[in-house]
């Protein structure tokens, strides 16, 4: 759908929205007391406020090249990858078009917003670039952990409009916002419920072609990678089966083991402040950590 807004010469195109909301946690308490940029009086004081900058600054631009890492993989498949080499030469564009994913990223203050137009054309399989939000959200929730930088977020579909390249606005960022800020609490990625119905509609496709059957596949990942919390919201399943074979790989036990430590340091912590929201908030994390332990990793499959 294309608008002309007034006083502008060009379109708009307005269309739906796959939309990854990501919060670093804990930034208001680490520029709590923070003003003016201070006159340092002795070497003390400028290694307080460079502590500051680390726990504040350097946070965000830690998370920043970790996202970008991560989608630089997720945009630029492997051209010499065995599977590829081993199809007919008349094939690989056919494959060069399912591996192809377009997705962007905002920064926005102390977080991160990613999304996919559902409606690209140039795009033959649109579930590629929601496949890469949920692998994004997850890492970036499992490593914020394991990192002692928790983040909490949530993935929506909604509609949008680019009002300049790369940067959205409307429904879909408001409504992954909303998510966020309101039902996700504490470090989890809410999946909303739109996005759900996405994920089950290509589930449900039945044409062959095979760029639907690409979707579909992928779809059925995706839903692989969710399940639902106790207070009936879907979340995005990053200790799971499914995440760890597509993810987190030979790293998971790893990345777990640091993640519970930290969670469970973050519970005796706000037991011992009585801070009864955080302590709450954490024991039910803990609970979902000891629900799934690593699992024995499932044969490598060729890319």
């Amino acid at each position: 759908m294309n608008i002309t807004p007034k006083n502008s010469d060009s379109d708009l195109l307005i269309g739906n929205y796959c939309v990854s909301f990501i919060d670093l946690l804990g930034q208001r308490a680490a520029l709590q007391g923070q003003g003016l940029l201070p006159t340092f009086k002795s070497e003390d004081e400028q290694k307080k406020f460079n502590a500051i900058l680390r726990e504040s600054i350097g946070a965000i631009s830690k998370l920043q090249s970790q996202a970008e890492d991560m989608l630089h993989g997720i945009l630029n498949p492997n051209p010499e990858s065995p599977f590829r080499a081993s199809l007919p030469p008349e094939q690989h564009t056919i494959w060069d078009e399912i591996q192809r994913a377009q997705v962007k990223t905002q920064r926005w203050s102390d977080g991160l917003v990613s999304f996919v137009c559902l409606g690209d054309r140039e795009v033959k399989c649109q579930m590629n670039g929601v496949f890469g939000l949920f692998c994004l959200a997850g890492t970036l929730c499992f490593l914020g952990l394991a990192t002692q930088r928790p983040v909490r977020g949530a993935i929506e579909v909604a509609w949008g409009v680019e009002l300049h390249p790369g940067e959205l606005y409307g429904a879909a960022v408001a409504r992954a916002y909303e998510l966020e800020s309101e039902v996700a609490q504490y470090p989890r990625i809410v999946v909303g419920s739109e996005t759900v119905k996405l994920l089950e509609a290509h589930r449900a496709n039945l044409e062959q072609d095979p760029f639907a059957q690409t979707n579909k596949a992928l779809a059925e990942f995706c839903l692989g990678m969710i399940v639902q919390d106790v207070d009936g919201f879907w979340l995005l399943h990053y200790l799971g089966e499914e995440f760890q074979h597509a993810v987190s790989h030979d790293h998971h036990t790893e990345l777990y083991d640091a993640a519970r430590k930290f969670v469970c340091e973050q519970l005796v912590k706000h037991q011992t402040d009585l801070n009864t929201k955080l302590a709450f908030r954490y024991s039910h994390l803990l609970e979902y950590f000891d629900a799934h332990p690593p699992i024995t990793p499932r044969p490598a499959q060729p890319a």
